[in-house]
């Protein structure tokens, strides 16, 4: 082999690793995507028109804590449109957040339509014409992320269940906006929760002694 030859091959085998990493879903999450150990604290239905949509879960993922959206939908569309809505009344146009909230919304559009639309013509049972997203707000000692994702999925008994997940997109958005957004979105969700929120959202702090990883809540809560 020539050295030209051998140099255009080295190139061309740096070219094709930085088109890989630049693919939807070739960054790492890291930890904060490692949920073989995940443990649901809340979770709750989505409903809105059209019945239900998927569930809203509060996760422990080690030190890791979770606001998770899984939709499993026909009416995929129709359901981000009512976040989209909700999302801009919580971060008005030149609010503080409002940049994040944009990127957030940018990439929601993005990861939409990279879930597969069934056939029209398809048969078959109606969750086969279902599109799956997954959607987590994401907060540990160290990162603050929002993860967006297509799961594969499957129902029993009206519970739904994840096998795995591909990542579509990472967003690194600053800590604040994660963690008021994890508030906001488990609020509408867990209302009698509502005191206890706090505890269960933070991140456990190994020296507090108190916090989601410790077996009771602090004095006067559930």
């Amino acid at each position: 082999m020539t050295h030209g030859r051998a140099t255009l091959l080295a190139l061309l085998s740096l070219a094709l690793a930085i088109a890989a990493a630049a693919q939807p879903g070739a960054e790492s999450a890291g930890p904060l995507l490692e949920r073989s150990g995940d443990r649901v604290l809340h979770r709750s239905d989505i409903r809105s028109r059209g019945g239900r949509h998927g569930e809203l879960r509060l996760v422990a993922r080690g030190s890791t804590r979770v606001v998770q959206t899984l939709l499993y939908t026909k009416l995929l569309r129709r359901v981000l449109a009512e976040i989209r809505d909700r999302e801009r009344e919580n971060w008005p146009a030149g609010a503080a957040g409002s940049e994040a909230s944009e990127r957030y919304l940018a990439a929601l559009d993005s990861a939409e339509r990279a879930i597969p639309i069934p056939r029209i013509g398809d048969r078959g049972a109606a969750a086969e014409r279902r599109r799956p997203l997954l959607i987590e707000f994401a907060v540990s000692n160290s990162e603050a992320a929002v993860m967006l994702l297509e799961p594969r999925v499957s129902e029993a008994d009206g519970e739904i269940s994840i096998a795995g997940a591909r990542l579509i997109e990472r967003l690194d958005l600053p800590r604040d906006f994660v963690q008021r957004n994890m508030r906001l979105i488990a609020e509408e969700h867990f209302a009698a929760e509502r005191d206890e929120l706090t505890w269960l959202l933070a991140p456990p702090d190994p020296d507090a002694g108190v916090g989601p990883g410790s077996q009771n809540p602090p004095d006067g809560e559930r």
